[in-house]
């Protein structure tokens, strides 16, 4: 019993295996999330601790609050308000930030490819912002147990990791813009949209070349008053740092220079300028900070409307030549302007903030996003129009002409005859009537009702030539000859040939 038993159990249909499901990542994407997270930022934190300790060396300074000092810097690349000593910082140099967003963008383009699916680009994406908010919640960590021997107070980590989010964010997401645009990610967008890239990129550094040529003739202008700062450092080490800091402020006062340049205002502490007005009152001892004016505002000042004024310009004229008509021309130009004023909103946020004693620094917003916008669509569509308007913008191309309609008849009929007037010939149709009858054809005429097949006549076309042109250079006795022999050509017509009856001498016998 026993053994039928077991036997019953070795024949019983085994459970089927549930099937092995796919890893949710392989191995190659692994690593390339890994190195799209983590390998920006620790380069950063390298460049930032090598910074930090050259610091501290050079000021001959005790190297406690390294860990702190680096955690600082990190937020102060990603814009992050902070508190030192009880003096709360809020304005942060953009150029630090600015060559981040460009290296991380950079980097996620180069990770992106034909092959990219749309996954792996939202995997690419949040990787890029994971990776630097992990590093910010470790920064918090140590500026918190820093802040025991040093003065750095730890930020709000809500608005720190705000800041970090939304920098790598919008550098991750031009990234993978820039590494699809000639892809099927991008391919689906109009013509027109994807032909004001070039236009905007020019307007916007038109903009900021304008605004950093003005920038450089106010501290020409006001040379004497810059070497004064510089040489409030106390020797080569402050010198160094004044020069170091008024470098990475530059982007913040290019800013406020392209404010002023399009109408809106600048406010450093108690001074603001405009173009109608300027109020005076005290500022930082940076070098960069000599741009400021020192006395009222100038009928000259208007010249800086050169800048938005040639922005719009170019704007419109090559949103012009790169469409078809006037409509889509000036959706390219309200398109690049409406983004080209959201950017400069955004780094007017950026920008601004609060510096302690000294009040705030800023630049009126709404202004400088809405005036930016308002130059360059204003302008960019009058120039658009011209353009248009003179025949600059890009024709459709011509249609070939249609070919002819096939009908059913001889292609001779229907194609135009070609006439070539040092080839032409006189051409002659010589019936049968006219050719000179012989005895064989006046006997074939006579039989012709005893034979079962008709005749059937064939007319020549014969060819005259013409001999003008040889006879002027021919002899008189050589022409009278041609001559002679053109009268004397015959033309004769073809019959075919009687078909006789057999007879009965060809019938085989029997």
């Amino acid at each position: 019993m026993s053994a039928l038993l077991n036997d019953e159990k070795r024949r019983a249909p085994r459970t089927p295996r549930a099937p092995k499901r796919a890893p949710l990542l392989t191995p190659e994407e692994s690593r390339l999330l890994v190195r799209i997270g983590f390998r920006k930022p620790g380069v950063l934190i390298a460049a930032i601790a090598a910074v930090v300790l050259i610091t501290l060396v050079s000021a001959n300074s005790e190297l406690t609050g390294t860990f702190g000092a680096i955690a600082g810097m990190w937020f102060a690349v990603h814009q992050v308000p902070m508190t030192i000593g009880g003096t709360a910082l809020g304005v942060l140099p953009l150029l630090p930030t600015l060559v981040l967003m460009t290296t991380v963008a950079r980097g996620v383009a180069a990770a992106v490819d034909e092959s990219t699916s749309r996954r792996t680009l939202s995997m690419i994406g949040g990787a890029a912002v994971l990776g630097p908010v992990s590093v910010t919640a470790v920064a918090l960590a140590v500026a918190a147990d820093a802040s025991r021997t040093i003065g750095l107070s730890s930020p709000n980590a809500l608005l720190a990791f705000v800041w970090v989010a939304a920098v790598h964010g919008i550098a991750a997401g031009i990234g993978i813009a820039m590494g699809t645009w000639h892809l099927d990610v991008t391919g689906a967008l109009p013509e027109w949209v994807r032909s004001t890239l070039r236009p905007m990129l020019r307007a916007a550094m038109v903009l900021v070349a304008g605004a950093a040529g003005i920038v450089l003739a106010s501290m020409l202008a006001s040379w004497s008053t810059t070497e004064m700062l510089l040489t409030a450092g106390n020797g080569f080490v402050g010198v160094l740092g004044l020069t170091v800091l008024s470098i990475l402020y530059l982007p913040n006062v290019v800013l406020g220079a392209l404010a002023v340049a399009v109408g809106s205002e600048a406010q450093v502490g108690d001074v603001v300028v405009s173009f109608f007005a300027t109020t005076g009152g005290p500022v930082p001892p940076l070098p960069v900070l000599s741009v400021l004016p020192e006395g009222p505002a100038q009928s000259i000042w208007f010249l800086m409307l050169v800048v938005p004024l040639t922005a719009g310009i170019l704007l419109g004229r090559d949103c012009a030549h790169r469409t078809v008509d006037l409509h889509y021309a000036l959706s390219s130009v309200w398109l690049g302007s409406a983004v080209v004023g959201v950017a400069t909103l955004l780094l007017g946020v950026a920008a601004g903030g609060s510096l302690g004693t000294f009040g705030t620094v800023q630049v009126t917003v709404w202004s400088l996003g809405l005036l930016t916008f308002a130059w360059l669509a204003v302008v960019g569509s009058v120039s658009a129009a011209i353009t248009a308007w003179r025949g600059g913008s890009k024709q459709p191309a011509v249609d070939a002409e249609p070919e002819p309609a096939r009908t059913d008849e001889p292609v001779a009929a229907i194609a135009a005859p070609v006439v070539h007037e040092e080839r032409a010939v006189d051409a002659e149709v010589v019936a049968e009537a006219d050719a000179v009858p012989s005895k064989d054809t006046a006997s074939s005429k006579d039989t012709a009702s005893s034979q079962d097949e008709e005749n059937v006549v064939e007319a020549e076309v014969v060819e005259a030539e013409v001999f003008e042109e040889r006879a002027a250079e021919e002899t008189p006795e050589q022409a009278s000859e041609d001559s002679v022999a053109a009268d004397a050509e015959v033309v004769e017509a073809e019959t075919t040939e009687d078909v006789d009856a057999p007879s009965s001498s060809d019938v085989p016998e029997k």
